[in-house]
């Protein structure tokens, strides 16, 4: 009857054992605390290495697999050794299930690497910029039903993985650089070998244009509008944007300048004939 009691009045039954709980307390409190931090600590050094491994270094390893498997396996062998830490400082014996433990990480990691290649993958990771499926922006997260896009107005965009899968994705950071195009029209009474000339010099001013490979310039067609010069030039992908407005500018200050290049004008011809 006065257990029964006791169950019915929680606060009543803990005031009348506050000695026994603040032993309880007292005894183990600090072994949960000391464990929860252990914990913690695991957790976010895993959040650490994934940021840091997701930006400076997927992007540029050959063999991606291989680096994502082994940092995957690194991840989980952090968490498995901090349980291990926590459990064995709150007085359990973890000898033998730490090793089984770490074992099965290890076997698993090598399964993974062996299978990965069979597993359907998306061609994309979070931070690429992509267009797919109507949509264009950068990956700002992917889970096993979608993937969040971030378009450059701010507004998000989930598009499910299966629509993604069947879509046709075009990947603008899958590698390190991109190519620039630029098409002018130069007039008919400009040489167009010196127009070239001018137009390389002006793009091979500009630092962020790649060396490697070289800016060029080719006459693609002619005809009574004028002369279609083209201008091809590698950046890296972050310039891409920044590096196509200021050649532009500089192009077009280029035509104004009294010894520059100059651009052709569309032009119609109408002829009238009498009827008479």
């Amino acid at each position: 009857m006065e257990a029964k009691t006791d169950l019915s009045h929680p606060i009543e039954y803990v005031r009348q054992n506050s000695d026994i709980i603040g032993e309880a307390l007292n005894q183990y409190g600090y072994i949960v605390i000391d464990s929860l931090y252990f914990i913690v600590i695991g957790m976010l050094s895993v959040f650490v290495l994934h940021k840091l491994a997701s930006r400076f270094l997927y992007p540029y390893l050959p063999n991606a697999r291989l680096a994502r498997v082994v940092f995957g396996a690194l991840y989980v062998l952090v968490l498995v050794v901090t349980a291990l830490i926590a459990l064995k400082r709150a007085g359990f014996d973890t000898a033998g299930f730490g090793q089984i433990a770490v074992l099965l990480v290890l076997f698993g990691a090598v399964l993974v690497y062996f299978l990965l290649p069979f597993l359907p993958k998306l061609p994309f990771i979070p931070g690429h910029m992509i267009e797919t499926g109507g949509v264009t922006g950068i990956v700002d997260s992917i889970s096993s039903f979608h993937t969040t896009l971030r378009k450059f107005d701010g507004t998000i965009v989930f598009l499910p993985n299966a629509l993604v899968m069947a879509s046709r994705i075009q990947n603008f950071s899958y590698t390190p650089t991109r190519r620039i195009e630029l098409k002018l029209l130069i007039a008919l009474d400009t040489d167009p070998a010196a127009a070239a000339a001018r137009v390389l010099e002006v793009v091979t001013a500009e630092p962020r244009v790649l060396a490697d490979p070289a800016p060029a310039t080719y006459v693609l067609n002619a005809d009574a509008t004028g002369v279609a010069l083209t201008l091809y030039c590698w950046v890296n992908n972050a310039d891409f944007l920044p590096v196509q407005s200021e050649l532009w500018l500089r192009l077009l200050a280029l035509a104004r300048q009294e010894h520059g290049i100059t651009l052709a004008s569309p032009r119609q011809e109408v002829a009238l004939k009498d009827a008479r």
